[in-house]
């Protein structure tokens, strides 16, 4: 069986009803709000103020979640989001947690990058050779909002001793070298 496609109301809200959208639905709790307050004042029963309590409470959640996704609330959580650098090395960026404004992704991957380049250079210094070096991009959701953010990254680096070379295979001694210098042709 497939999946199908669904609508980002019914997505994010977790309607169910076919054809219908989260708009749909609040402009319907509206129009039973409005009905049932005609009907207070009509007869003045006090049963239907707890109904129409209700129904105010779910319109006003139901706002609340519109406004959020329409982006005509802003997102606490999105909004105070910090990164900070979990490893041991002291050279690199976000040693201190701070907010990253304009694009999260490219100021991660440009940090990740400061680990690749200080790990080879380590390597250098150690005399050893790189086998394999990964950078992995996460990424997250957020609980409040529902939108995707980058979440961090992790470098990897995978290291080993560069061989000695014992025989010295194709390299002349240092007296063969005098002797192949002095030949004439």
């Amino acid at each position: 069986m497939g999946m199908s496609p669904i609508s980002n109301d019914q997505a994010l809200f977790g309607t169910s009803i076919p054809g219908t959208s989260v708009k749909d639905t609040l402009n319907d709790l509206k129009s039973q709000r409005k009905t049932l307050q005609e009907q207070m004042q009509k007869t003045g029963a006090g049963e239907l103020q707890s109904k129409i309590t209700s129904l105010d409470k779910r319109i006003g959640n139901l706002e609340k979640r519109v406004n959020k996704v329409t982006g005509e609330e802003e997102c606490q959580t999105s909004k105070n989001r910090k990164y900070k650098d979990g490893s041991d090395d002291p050279g690199v960026s976000f040693k201190t947690s701070q907010k990253i404004t304009g694009d999260v992704g490219v100021a991660v991957r440009g940090h990740e990058q400061e680990h690749v380049v200080r790990e080879r250079a380590a390597a250098a210094r150690e005399n050893k050779e790189v086998v394999s070096q990964s950078v992995r991009i996460k990424s997250g959701i957020c609980p409040e909002c529902g939108k995707p953010y980058c979440a961090g990254g992790e470098t990897v680096t995978v290291t080993k001793d560069k061989p000695e070379n014992k025989f010295k295979v194709g390299i002349p001694a240092p007296h063969e070298m005098c002797n192949v210098l002095n030949k004439s042709i």
